[in-house]
C-alpha cells in the first residue's frame, strides 16, 4: 500500500511559505495598500489562513498523487500541473469579471499558485514514500 511522503509535504509546504514571503514582499503597491490601512504587512490572521490554505491544498495534492499510484513520475508531474489550469481558469475568469482587476496585476496574484504547484509538481512525484517494511 502506498502512503504519503509526509517528509516531502513538510518540504514542499516550507518551501511554498518561504515562496510565499517572497512573492508577497514583491507584490505591486495598487494590490497590498488599502485605503483603510497603512500597513503593507497582513494580520497574522491573513498569515494563518494562508498557512492553512497551502497546506490544506498542498496534503490533498499529496493524497491525491497517492491515489495515481500506476503512474509514472512524469505523468504525475502532468496531472498536478493540470489541476492547477484547472482550478486557475475560473479564478481568472472570476477576477476579471468582478474584481475588474488589469491583466498583470491579475496575473501576479495567479502566479504564486503556479510556482507552488510546480513546486509540488517537482517535489512529490520523484519523492515517493518508501514502500519496504524494513527501515533503517
Amino acid at each position: 500500500m502506498n502512503k504519503i511522503n509526509h517528509k516531502a509535504v513538510v518540504l514542499v509546504f516550507l518551501l511554498q511559505i518561504l515562496l510565499g514571503f517572497a512573492w508577497y514582499s514583491g507584490a505591486p503597491i495598487s494590490l497590498v495598500n488599502d485605503s483603510d490601512s497603512v500597513s503593507r504587512f497582513p494580520s497574522i490572521n491573513h498569515i494563518l489562513l494562508f498557512c492553512l490554505a497551502s497546506f490544506v491544498y498542498l496534503y490533498f495534492t499529496a493524497w491525491l498523487l497517492v491515489k495515481l499510484k500506476p503512474l509514472s513520475s512524469v505523468s504525475m508531474m502532468i496531472f498536478t500541473l493540470g489541476v492547477w489550469v484547472c482550478t486557475v481558469l475560473p479564478n481568472y475568469i472570476f477576477m476579471s469579471a468582478f474584481l475588474h482587476l488589469e491583466f498583470f496585476n491579475a496575473l501576479y496574484l495567479l502566479s504564486y499558485g503556479a510556482l507552488s504547484c510546480l513546486l509540488a509538481a517537482i517535489v512529490l512525484p520523484l519523492w515517493r514514500s518508501s514502500r519496504s517494511i524494513f527501515k533503517g
